[in-house]
């Protein structure tokens, strides 16, 4: 069968599904990855069909590059697009979302809607109609969607095929969808798809939404709760190709710890709220050997020179650190969590008690972005279900002393309940159908679906 992948022209929103793109190639179907060229603005990535093509994938660049519709203030009416605290907070009333539903919610509305915003303004893109246009001369037989870019639904629709969701990050367009059904009031995201769906005559129904079923790559605990349809498989990371170092090949001579902070967010703030200096606190003096990978702006919260015992490097893949390593102590980005599961590490996660807000105020050079938090959008939810399974603890730079975070790296180093939590995540992991191990299903679901 043909398989058409859309994403958003992003690196953290195309490796996740690379995987799934493998197996169903090496089953023999035709794969291509549609998706808008992207731009160099460091929301997308440029000459997006590059990315692709180095997985040893065949990419459509569909349209031609555009600046993006808020980030970019490519819409004229980008100011109305941005999220408000005024208008997450009517909405959490009148929705009834409640304190211990908050995390979920503020990721759905600060993150996930101006993610697709971007791509989907009131008027219709012309990129993203060639996506529209490409499926429509194609003709696929399944579509599979990022959920943060649905213009892949309403291809599929106008072509006839079965589509799919992929998640990259727990479902919170569905958990948000629920609870807009039966409201009162308007899901956004009808509003966001509404516009393409109306140019193309395509009804907005929950199938539009949510698809015909979802590709959940997420575990029970880690999952949100949601009446979709999923088909449960394994998240193999995947970070690209590489060269293994000369120095990472020989094992080290003493517990090895990595300090990972992600990449997304030192692409648009400065410093790191003093989280990475009192981590660097904490971590010297120790008997073990820290690989940070940090880059510049990481680094601006130190006064010193670095713990003799940390050695820093902008990137190192972690399928290549982590078989290396001890524990892991990290921001909380799914990625990273999925990593340290499949090579069975211990994790410390760095997590804050603050709402999960991204506002902006456009000012006469651009947008004034404001993080009002000092974490990553998905930690509080890592941090919830590694400490769950006493794979490890969460860690607040906030409220805890250096002090207090060395005594909890040490503890998660010594007690080995922890590394038996970790190998119950990574069990469960390997439990879980591979990529492979579904096509089989996907190929009955499709023709099910058509």
């Amino acid at each position: 069968m043909r398989v058409m992948f859309t994403v958003f022209p992003a690196t953290a929103h195309f490796l996740p599904i690379v995987p799934y793109a493998w197996a169903l190639q090496a089953a023999g179907h035709q794969v291509v990855v549609a998706a808008p060229p992207g731009v160099d603005t460091g929301v997308s990535v440029p000459d997006f069909h590059r990315s692709v093509n180095a997985a040893g994938l065949t990419a459509v660049s569909c349209g031609a590059p555009e600046p993006l519709s808020v980030h970019d203030r490519g819409y004229p009416g980008f100011a109305g697009l941005i999220p408000t605290i005024e208008e997450s907070e009517r909405l959490v009333t009148a929705l009834g979302i409640t304190e211990a539903e908050r995390p979920p919610w503020d990721v759905f509305y600060h993150f996930a809607l101006l993610t697709m915003r971007n791509y989907h303004p009131p008027v219709p893109r012309q990129d993203v109609r060639a996506v529209v246009e490409f499926a429509r001369e194609w003709r696929p037989d399944l579509v599979l969607w990022d959920p943060w870019f649905p213009c892949g639904a309403v291809a599929a629709r106008v072509c006839g095929a079965a589509h799919a969701r992929t998640l990259l990050a727990p479902d919170y367009t569905a958990w948000a969808a629920e609870k807009f059904a039966g409201s009162g009031e308007e899901n956004p995201m009808t509003g966001v798809i509404g516009p393409l769906a109306d140019r193309y005559g395509v009804t907005v129904d929950d199938n539009l939404l949510l698809g015909d079923w979802t590709v959940d790559p997420f575990p029970p605990g880690m999952s949100l709760p949601t009446g979709v349809r999923r088909l449960p498989v394994r998240y193999v990371p995947y970070t690209g190709a590489s060269v293994v170092p000369e120095w990472l090949r020989r094992p080290p001579g003493r517990p090895r710890v990595a300090i990972s902070l992600g990449v997304s967010m030192r692409s648009f703030f400065k410093g790191d709220w003093g989280r990475t200096a009192k981590l660097m606190e904490a971590v010297a003096g120790l008997d073990i050997e820290v690989v940070a990978t940090l880059d510049a702006n990481q680094l601006l919260d130190l006064d010193g020179p670095l713990p003799d015992n940390v050695r820093v490097f902008d990137y190192v893949p972690l399928d290549q650190l982590l078989p290396t390593c001890s524990a892991i102590i990290h921001h909380g980005s799914i990625g990273t969590f999925v990593a340290a599961s499949a090579m069975n590490v211990p994790q410390l996660v760095c997590d804050t008690d603050e709402h999960n807000r991204l506002v902006g105020t456009p000012v006469e050079d651009g947008i004034d972005w404001q993080l009002q938090c000092q974490k990553q959008l998905t930690s509080t939810r890592t941090s919830r279900y590694v400490t769950t399974r006493g794979a490890g603890v969460r860690i607040n730079h906030q409220t805890q002393s250096a002090a207090e975070i060395r005594d909890e790296l040490l503890r998660v180093l010594k007690d080995p309940s922890y590394t038996k939590g970790a190998a119950s995540i990574h069990e469960e992991w390997l439990a879980t159908p591979s990529p492979t191990d579904i096509v089989a299903e996907l190929e009955r679901l499709t023709a099910a679906a058509r």
